[in-house]
Parts: C-alpha cells; structure tokens; sequence
C-alpha cells in the first residue's frame, strides 16, 4: 500500500469545454478512466490511497465541492473505498476485504430507493422516469444526490439523457433494473430509518469511546465529514441521540455535551433544555442562515467576488456574527469560498452556490442594515 500523488497521473486532464455533459460527469468519469489505467500499467494497485480531494480540486481547477461529489460517485460504483482517518483507497470490486463490515453506504441506499421507486411507478422501457425534483420530494434528499445517482445509472446503462428543451432533459428508461435479495428485501418507505440507525449506532460508539460524561463533542458539520454523510443527515441523527438522552444539544458556543450518567444529577437543567430540543418550531438556525447566506451570494456576487465581512452579513440577515461564521464555514468546507490573510485577503468566491429558490421563501434581511451599506 502507497500513497499515490499528482505525479502518478498519467492520463490527460479531462476536456470540460469539448464534453456536453456536466462537469461533474466528466470528472467522475476521468477519475475511473484513470483507476483504470493506473491499475494496468501497474502505476497503482488495490489498497493504495489516492491524493485527497483539495489536491485534485486544485490539478483539474474546480471546487473542492464538485470533487467531493465526483469521488463520492465513484464510491458508490466500487472503485474507491474510505477509512476514517486515513484517506480513500483503491478499491477491488470483487473484493470485499477493504470494506468495513457495518459501512453505512448511503449511495446504495439511495441507489436501491430509486430502483424501487422506478420499478414501483410500473415505468416501461424506453419511457420518462420521475423528475429530478419529484424523486427529491418523495425521498427527501437533495438535487445533486439524485442526480449523481441517475449519472451512475446512466454509466451502468440503465438510464438514457434525452435532452427536451434548452439544458432541460429527460432520463429514458432503457434497460430493466436487476434488484438483488438484500435490495428485494430492504425496506425503503417513507418509515424506514435504516440508514439513520446505523448512523446513530456509529456515532454513539465513537462519542462512548472518545469521551467522558460532561464532556463536549464535535460539532455537527466535523461528524458530517467523518462520516461522508449530509449535515441533514448527521442533525437527524443526533436528534435521535438527544431523545435517547446520550448527549445534550445547546445553542451557541455550549454546543454538544455527552452525558453518558450525569442526566440525574443535572436534571432540572437538561428538562428545560431539552423542551426546546423537542420542540416543533426546534430548528438549527445556522442552517437557516447559510440558506440566507448562499441566497444573498447567489443574488449580489460573482465568481472571484469579495464578499462583505462578518458583522456586515450578520447585520445584513439579522443573526449573530458567531452564526455568519458557522454558516461560511461550511460554504468554505464544501469549496464554494476561500479565506485569505493579510493586507489583501478576506473571503473569496470560488464558485458560486447551487441551490433551489423554494428553500428560501422564509428569507427576510434587515433593511435598515441594507440601507447603511449602500449609503
């Protein structure tokens, strides 16, 4: 087992400009073109880790998010597999030896969802499949995970791109899908919560293992990273935690605390905490304000763009700076922004975000702030 570099490519970048298909499409692709060819030339064998994400972000000139997706894609199809801690491996296909045992494969899981739910929607071959935003709606997931989904199924010839109007297209079903027994068997409906449980069951060994009663653990977005899952995810995850009174949910700068058998003694406190976790109206409101945030960006910038400081966005959307700053934290770990020191630096653009307007119809910025900046 080695730790392959940039050197060790041998094969040409890949073409944006030439290709139709998206850029996303395009460099998973590349990435398998390149297994491939490392492994017959023997530049590379299984079990060897490959260069981290930044570092291909940085060799193909793209977001760190548009790789994180590609490399997930090629995940999902079996050609790499990740280990906690330690990086992504070339994997054999065949072989099973690398993976863990209890690995939450939320791209099979998805995968096996949309399977059904073609086949449950008695689609017929060489027929429109449901939009991407009507599968959204039903397995509420994200865009880019149904469509990374359907590129997959595209490559493995399931799926045919049949464009309609404009850079608007159809997915064509062209050959039938092959369920296997544990896809036959595995409960997919709205009910079901076994890519969550499995997840729960993973986090609570690691905080049992890691910390002590009273002590407080990882943010949400450190335990999405871990896990190579959504922050929706890992949010519905640990609120299955809190009910189940493993850790205790705060706001702000208290943070997460395990409790492991302090929940007696601390009582009192934990009830009227954990009314406001249990709530209805319970929501991470930094969550909100980077859907806030990534509206205002999309609206008021471009691509390479300064974007105001902190306390002028915290004005702006009506939130605290400490809350700006969780939200363009995550903007810049999933490459859309870049932080830069000194005389010149400040946050930059990398790539301006991609998302659904429906998300935002909550939005409400503070005018009189906005007036300010203006004047």
């Amino acid at each position: 087992m080695k730790r392959l570099t940039l050197d060790d490519i041998k094969i040409p970048k890949p073409d944006f400009a030439a290709s139709k298909l998206p850029k996303g499409q395009v460099i998973t692709q590349w990435l398998i073109d390149w297994v491939k060819h490392s492994l017959e030339f023997g530049i590379a064998d299984f079990g060897d880790i490959i260069p981290t994400k930044e570092q291909f972000a940085q060799f193909l000139d793209v977001s760190c998010a548009t790789m994180q997706n590609s490399i997930r894609a090629v995940k999902n199809l079996g050609y790499f597999v990740s280990k906690q801690s330690i990086g992504t491996f070339i994997n054999d296909i065949n072989n099973t030896d690398l993976k863990s045992p209890d690995e939450i494969t939320r791209g099979g899981f998805i995968q096996t969802k949309i399977k059904r739910i073609i086949i449950e929607q008695n689609t017929k071959l060489n027929s429109p499949i449901l939009s991407i935003n009507e599968f959204c709606k039903i397995m509420d997931v994200s865009k880019n995970t149904v469509r990374f989904t359907l590129d997959d199924f595209e490559r493995q010839g399931y799926l045919e791109r049949k464009k309609i109007k404009g850079n608007k297209y159809n997915w064509i079903y062209i050959k039938e899908f092959e369920l296997t027994k544990e896809e036959l068997e595995e409960n997919i409906h709205e009910n079901d919560y076994t890519l969550i449980n499995k997840l729960v069951s993973k986090i609570q060994k690691y905080i049992e293992k890691t910390y002590k009663p009273g002590e407080k653990i990882l943010p949400n977005l450190a335990f999405s990273n871990m896990f190579e899952v959504s922050i929706k995810t890992i949010n519905d995850a640990m609120k299955v935690l809190n009910n189940r009174k493993i850790i205790l949910s705060r706001r702000g700068r208290y943070g997460t605390v395990y409790l492991g058998g302090r929940l007696k003694q601390k009582q009192e406190f934990v009830s009227s905490e954990r009314r406001k976790i249990t709530s209805p109206n319970y929501s991470y409101s930094w969550q909100k304000t980077l859907g806030n945030l990534e509206k205002y960006i999309i609206e008021n910038y471009k691509q390479g763009d300064k974007i105001a400081p902190i306390r002028t966005l915290a004005a702006l959307l009506n939130v605290s700076p400490n809350t700006i700053r969780r939200a363009l934290s995550s903007l810049i770990e999933n490459g859309y922004l870049i932080s830069k020191r000194g005389k010149t630096g400040g946050i930059f653009i990398v790539e301006i975000p991609n998302t659904s307007q429906d998300a935002y119809r909550w939005l409400a910025l503070n005018i009189d702030a906005i007036k300010n900046q203006t004047n």
